[in-house]
């Protein structure tokens, strides 16, 4: 599991890859640790690509790794931000990896 990096993106980037592996014999269980909600977060999907009902409008995963659908900074109208921290395990012989995903919005001077 080596392909992971940190990145960062515009709130709203579309389909953002956090690729893992191309070995297909690595079952991967995906989990996060989100911005708004630092002490909570849990598992996306799990070694048999079975993931939260309430994700599956944030996530998807391929063979090569979890899909970010829409990035987003807030909660408002989800049930978490995609900007945190994802770690990666696979199963198969214990290995992690953890890769942050900073979601940066537009500013907006109010004054101007």
């Amino acid at each position: 599991m080596t392909n992971m990096r940190n990145m960062a993106v515009r709130e709203g980037t579309l389909n953002v890859p956090m690729n893992v592996t191309s070995n297909y014999n690595c079952a991967v269980t995906w989990s996060v640790v989100p911005t708004t909600d630092e002490f909570g977060g849990g598992e996306i999907i799990n070694p048999d690509c079975v993931g939260d009902p309430s994700l599956e409008i944030l996530y998807s995963v391929n063979a090569s790794g979890l899909i970010i659908r829409n990035s987003t900074t807030t909660e408002a109208g989800h049930p978490i931000s995609t900007s945190g921290l994802y770690v990666a395990e696979c199963k198969n012989n214990g290995s992690r990896m953890g890769a942050k995903l900073v979601v940066v919005r537009k500013y907006s001077d109010p004054a101007t």
